[in-house]
């Protein structure tokens, strides 16, 4: 507490000792004076305090609060009633009083405390009408006690919804952020960990070959730099969304958005600069069409060979996101061979044209099979690892890994496919359905 909110509060404190003690002086004695005064006084002392100190008062009303509800509790259980029902002025005040700091409490108190706040203040305003009740019977106190719990609840969805709505609000920051980070490392996985698995088997097979053939390790070191330069690129795609989100109106729930200059500040600045060159544009994801450069890649990288066969003619138009899509679950599918399945000679790569199994739309299946593994190679690559060199790349597990899968069924589900892989005639299978255009389900009418 600041020294200002010590000095209000002892302001407000003193303001209604005084009152009281001037309504002692009216009435003469203590039990003259009006039915519930002394709560009503703090009511409204501790209503002064909250609205003189509000950004530093709300958060901290609580325990005052049930203070002041313990004292109305008080007043309602021991007190004498008044004789006529215009003696229960101060009592209605208070009341309506309490009823606007509970509200406040709701929206701002933490949890714990306003519960416990809300709890005291909410019994004082459903009682204090029992005491007043002519020939009270259990039908009648109930009665009431039900009228004056419908404000206590009024009152909590007034400073409860509010707070409910923030809750959500940052409930769904998080979860967004939380999306946006699975998005980032979905592109990582996808396509910086197949152009580092290339470089670390090419140079595994580089260091088996050095020495007994040196003229073999200059091509292969010619492909570690173009796997490093792609994996580079990928990087700085990441990056460049990240660093440039503002600029896709992308911001902080709680930035502060400037004041904009005047009218005439804006012609003359427009008229003094010239326009600014625009920032250039994020790289798009790729898709389909930088297939054969992948495939081609990924034969020269290693004993491996990969054979694409996609009919353009007989796909027909793809949208970006089946493209995109595509292109991750062959990028996954290679890596996965290179990582789990070093002696594999052939990876087939096949596009062809479907329906999907809901409504029979227009798609695309794709099959991505790798033969069984064997160490004999049956084509001449560039380079020719050893058995040893095969079980060199073969990276242990060590709990890392096996998410690539699991993220790309999730991604092919959202694009409007499906996915299944398991093993095939020997070897592996990977085999998707995706629509060429993703159409969104219409709400029903």
């Amino acid at each position: 507490m600041t020294r200002r909110d010590l000095t209000l509060a002892v302001i407000y404190a003193a303001t209604g000792c005084a009152a009281l003690g001037a309504l002692t002086l009216a009435y003469g004695a203590k039990s003259a004076a009006p039915y519930g005064a002394l709560p009503a006084i703090a009511a409204a002392t501790l209503l002064l305090w909250t609205l003189s100190c509000w950004l530093r008062s709300r958060d901290r009303l609580a325990h005052p609060l049930a203070l002041v509800g313990g004292l109305s509790l008080i007043t309602t259980a021991f007190s004498d009633p008044p004789a006529t029902p215009a003696g229960s002025v101060w009592r209605l005040a208070e009341m309506a009083v309490l009823l606007v700091l509970l509200a406040v409490v709701a929206r701002w108190a933490p949890i714990r405390q306003a519960t416990t706040a809300g709890a005291v203040a909410g019994a004082a305003v459903v009682a204090w009408t029992l005491p007043l009740v002519p020939e009270p019977s259990l039908l009648s106190l109930a009665g009431a006690a039900a009228f004056w719990s419908l404000p206590v609840l009024g009152a909590a969805v007034i400073g409860g919804y509010p707070r409910l709505v923030e809750h959500r609000r940052c409930r769904l920051i998080i979860e967004t952020r939380r999306s946006q980070q699975l998005e980032l490392a979905r592109d990582l996985h996808d396509f910086v960990a197949h152009d580092i698995s290339g470089i670390v088997a090419q140079a595994q097979a580089a260091r088996f070959v050095a020495e007994s053939d040196p003229g073999q390790a200059l091509p292969a070191l010619e492909r570690i730099e173009r796997a490093g330069l792609n994996a580079l690129t990928s990087m700085d795609r990441t990056v460049r969304m990240l660093h440039e989100a503002n600029g896709n109106g992308i911001e902080r729930p709680d930035t502060p958005q400037p004041k904009p200059p005047p009218l005439r500040a804006q012609a003359q600045a427009r008229a003094s600069h010239p326009p600014l060159t625009p920032p250039p544009d994020i790289e798009p994801l790729p898709g389909v069409d930088q297939l054969p450069s992948l495939i081609e890649r990924f034969t020269s990288a290693g004993a491996t060979e990969a054979r694409l066969a996609m009919p353009s003619d007989a796909l027909g138009p793809l949208s970006r996101e089946t493209s995109s899509t595509a292109y991750r679950m062959v990028v996954e599918a290679l890596t996965n061979v290179r990582r789990h399945a070093p002696g594999a000679t052939c990876v087939e790569v096949t596009f062809t044209p479907a329906r999907t199994a809901a409504d029979h739309t227009p798609a695309i299946e794709i099959q991505i099979v790798n033969n069984a593994t064997t160490t004999t190679a049956t084509t001449t690559p560039a380079i020719t690892p050893t058995p040893t060199t095969a079980s060199r790349i073969r990276r242990k597990r060590d709990g890392h890994g096996g998410r690539g899968l699991t993220a790309l069924r999730e991604r092919i589900h959202t694009a409007g496919g499906t996915l299944s892989y398991g093993p095939y005639e020997g070897g592996w299978r990977v085999r998707a359905v995706l629509p060429q255009t993703r159409t969104l389900p219409q709400e029903p009418s």
